[in-house]
C-alpha cells in the first residue's frame, strides 16, 4: 500500500498518450507521488505499470463512424454493467491532489462530469479549435472533427490550466479566448528511453519516420512521392505502423514489396521503437507537401511528439523547413538537426554527405543530458502548484 503522504495525480486518458506516460513515469520515480491512470482503452498493463501505480480500466469503443447505433448500444451496455458502474463510482470518489485530463475526446468530457472539484489540468494532445475547416464534408475526419471541436471548447471551460505539446502561440489561432494558465511542453527526454548516439561504421543511410505513413491528401499521395524521391538515391526509408485508411495502406504495402529501400514495419511500443530507431542514421518529418494557409500555420507551430523519440534515440533530425517553431527552438538552437524543403528531397543524399555527422551527434548527447525529464520535472510540479494556488 502506498503512503498517504504521497500526492495523488490522476491521469484521465481515454486513449493513453506517450507524452503523459513520460510525465507520469518521471513523477512516480520521485517517490513523492501516487500516479493513477484512468482509461477507456485496452492497454498493455505491464508497460503502463512502469509509469502508473494504479490502473483503472473500462474498455469502450472510440470509433466515430456511420455505425452509430451499434456503437451507442455497445457503449450503454458496458457503462451500465456492474463493472461500468463500479468504474464510474470509483472515479467519482477520487479526491486527488490533481486531475490531468487528456483530450479532445467525447469521453474526456463525459468523465469530467464525474470528477470532484480537485484542481484540473487539461492536456491538449491535439488542438482542433484553431482548424476552421468544416469536417462534415471531409473524407478524413467526417463528423469526428466537429465532435472534437465541440468537446475541446467545453473542456477548456471546465479546467484550471492547460498543457499543450505544441507552441503556446497555437492558442492565438483560436476564435475563443482561453483564460486559464497555459504551459507548452518542451521535448524533454525520458531517462529510461535515452540511447546515446551510435558511431556509424558504413556509408549506408537509414532514415526513419517513427510513425505510420499518412493518407492521400487532396488526391495526391505526396508521402509516396517523397519516399520514391528519397529511396531513388539508395537511402533506406523506414516507417512504423499501418495507415488507418485501408485503401491508402495498400499503396505503401505495395511500395514496400517493390522497393527494397522502403521498409514498412509494424507498430511497436514507444520504448522498443526508440531502441530500434537508435540503429538508424536520421529521423525525419515528411511528407513535405504544399499546405493551405490554415494547415501551414499549424505546421509552423508544430511540436511533434516524434521529435522527442528521435532525440531520445540519439538521431539527428531532418526537418521540413515550414516547421519554424521546432527549427528555431530545437534543431537550430541546439544544433541537433537541419531543415530542408520539398525541392531538396531529390538531392537529399548529397546534402546529407556534406553534414558534419559527428558534431550533430555530440550536440544530441549534450541535449539528452540537459533535457532529461528527471531534471525538468520540477517545471511540471511548479505549474501544478501555480494552478492549486490560484484555485485556493
Amino acid at each position: 500500500m502506498l503512503s498517504k503522504s504521497k500526492k495523488q495525480i490522476v491521469f484521465i486518458e481515454p486513449k493513453p498518450t506517450v507524452m503523459m506516460y513520460r510525465i507520469a513515469r518521471s513523477l512516480k520515480l520521485k517517490r513523492e507521488y501516487e500516479t493513477v491512470l484512468v482509461t477507456l482503452s485496452k492497454i498493455d498493463k505491464e508497460f503502463y505499470s512502469e509509469a502508473y501505480d494504479k490502473l483503472l480500466i473500462l474498455e469502450l469503443s472510440h470509433k466515430v463512424d456511420r455505425k452509430v447505433f451499434k456503437t451507442l448500444l455497445d457503449f450503454f451496455r458496458k457503462v451500465l454493467s456492474r463493472k461500468g458502474r463500479n468504474f464510474l463510482k470509483e472515479v467519482k470518489e477520487m479526491k486527488p491532489y490533481m486531475f490531468s485530463i487528456t483530450g479532445p475526446d467525447l469521453f474526456s468530457l463525459m468523465l469530467m462530469s464525474f470528477l470532484n472539484k480537485s484542481p484540473r489540468i487539461y492536456y491538449a494532445n491535439d488542438l482542433w479549435s484553431r482548424d476552421f475547416r468544416n469536417f462534415f464534408f471531409t473524407k478524413e475526419f467526417w463528423i469526428k472533427g466537429e465532435v472534437q471541436k465541440f468537446c475541446e471548447k467545453i473542456c477548456f471551460k471546465m479546467v484550471d490550466g492547460i498543457i499543450n505539446k505544441k507552441s503556446i502561440k497555437d492558442f492565438e489561432l483560436f476564435k475563443h479566448n482561453i483564460k486559464v494558465p497555459k504551459m507548452g511542453l518542451f521535448p524533454n527526454c525520458l531517462d529510461d528511453w535515452i540511447f546515446p548516439p551510435k558511431k556509424k561504421k558504413d556509408k549506408e543511410i537509414h532514415i526513419v519516420f517513427g510513425g505510420s505513413p499518412q493518407t492521400i491528401w487532396k488526391g495526391e499521395n505526396r508521402y509516396i512521392k517523397a519516399i520514391k524521391e528519397i529511396t531513388a538515391q539508395k537511402i533506406y526509408f523506414h516507417t512504423y505502423g499501418r495507415v488507418a485508411d485501408r485503401e491508402d495502406d495498400m499503396f505503401f504495402t505495395k511500395e514496400s514489396k517493390d522497393n527494397k529501400y522502403y521498409c514498412l514495419h509494424e507498430r511497436v511500443k514507444p520504448n522498443e521503437l526508440n531502441k530500434e530507431m537508435s540503429r538508424y542514421t536520421y529521423g525525419i518529418f515528411p511528407p513535405f507537401e504544399d499546405l493551405d494557409e490554415n494547415l501551414l500555420n499549424e505546421q509552423k507551430l508544430l511540436m511533434a511528439g516524434k521529435m522527442v523519440n528521435y532525440l531520445e534515440a540519439g538521431l539527428p533530425v531532418i526537418m521540413d523547413k515550414e516547421c519554424t517553431h521546432m527549427i528555431n527552438n530545437i534543431t537550430d538552437k541546439h544544433g541537433v538537426g537541419f531543415n530542408v524543403g520539398t525541392e531538396d528531397l531529390k538531392n537529399l543524399r548529397k546534402i546529407l554527405e556534406k553534414k558534419d555527422y559527428k558534431t550533430l551527434q555530440r550536440n544530441i548527447k549534450k541535449f539528452q543530458e540537459e533535457f532529461k525529464w528527471s531534471k525538468k520535472i520540477k517545471e511540471i510540479e511548479n505549474f501544478y502548484e501555480k494552478i492549486i494556488s490560484a484555485k485556493d
